[in-house]
């Protein structure tokens, strides 16, 4: 069940990182001011902790929801920082590559998650699609995007983000994990409210934008929230429910769904959306999704 779930939040995912592109691009001044934006109305499940959650049982696990909450947020700005500075669909599959390789890592030191030699096979044929996927070879630029330490920084925070509520859904039931984490996730974006520099960035978040009408503008922001909310959730479930790693790993799915999508936009709709393929790029990017798709299938058994 858990891996079906999985996908169905990375299809979602995926939709979104094309939403959040174009927002990025279109409308919002800077990453924080998004980043802002995306994660202060989280503090709304804390009203849920009287009425139905309950309190966490000692203060490391209150430490934990607080670093959950504090990684994510930070990850986020970082991932949103990649992506604006490169394209969608070689900074995403990036960072999906990065996070369960860290993922990996700390679920081994700190959550003793072993593998059968297959999931093992198949968690590297999931990664390495996405790295394949990351890498660019054009005339533009070779290698990996500019904005690829910014993605290396948010892979890791979101990694530790990822094992810290894995944590604690094996500790409580899953909606008193995901609450008390997305709760800590609203609080740590209130906390960005002590910085100058933010506090500015907010001042004039959209910036007009020739095609793109105001309405137009929040009407892209609340579907990619509300999109991205759905599709958190059920990723988050999956992750209660099996291998926090795996699921993690499930990422390349997104991706290679995304190549898809960014392919459809960039063809039909390129006054709004618009990446660019070289010959190679072609090339690589199907080799990239059937090495994803050889990793799904050995999930899948």
């Amino acid at each position: 069940m858990w891996f079906f779930v999985a996908l169905s939040g990375y299809a979602i995912s995926s939709v979104v990182n094309i939403l959040d592109k174009f927002v990025l691009d279109k409308t919002v001044r800077k990453p924080v001011a998004f980043v802002f934006y995306s994660t202060i109305f989280a503090l709304l499940f804390l009203l849920l902790i009287p009425l139905k959650v309950g309190l966490l049982n000692c203060a490391f696990d209150y430490g934990l929801a607080i670093l959950a909450g504090l990684t994510f947020v930070l990850g986020l700005w970082a991932s949103y920082t990649g992506i604006q500075k490169s394209e969608v669909s070689h900074m995403g599959p990036f960072i999906g590559a990065v996070i369960p390789i860290f993922v990996f890592v700390f679920s081994f030191i700190f959550l003793n998650e072993y593998f059968l030699s297959r999931q093992l096979l198949a968690i590297v044929l999931l990664v390495f699609g996405s790295f394949i996927i990351a890498l660019e070879k054009s005339k533009r630029h070779n290698g990996f995007q500019k904005g690829a330490i910014w993605g290396l920084l948010g892979g890791f925070l979101w990694a530790i983000f990822a094992v810290a509520a894995k944590y604690l859904y094996g500790r409580y039931d899953f909606v008193t994990g995901f609450v008390w984490t997305q709760g800590m996730v609203g609080a740590s974006a209130l906390l960005l409210l002590f910085f100058p520099g933010v506090r500015n960035s907010l001042s004039g978040i959209f910036r007009p934008v020739d095609g793109v009408r105001d309405w137009k503008k929040g009407l892209f922001v609340m579907i990619a929230k509300l999109l991205g909310v759905i599709g958190l959730i059920l990723v988050q479930y999956a992750s209660s429910l099996g291998s926090v790693t795996i699921v993690y790993a499930l990422a390349g799915f997104q991706y290679a769904l995304l190549i898809i999508l960014v392919g459809l936009l960039s063809k039909f709709y390129s006054k709004f959306f618009k990446e660019k393929y070289s010959r190679w790029e072609i090339i690589q990017e199907i080799i990239a999704v059937l090495i994803i798709v050889v990793g799904l299938a050995l999930l899948a058994k």
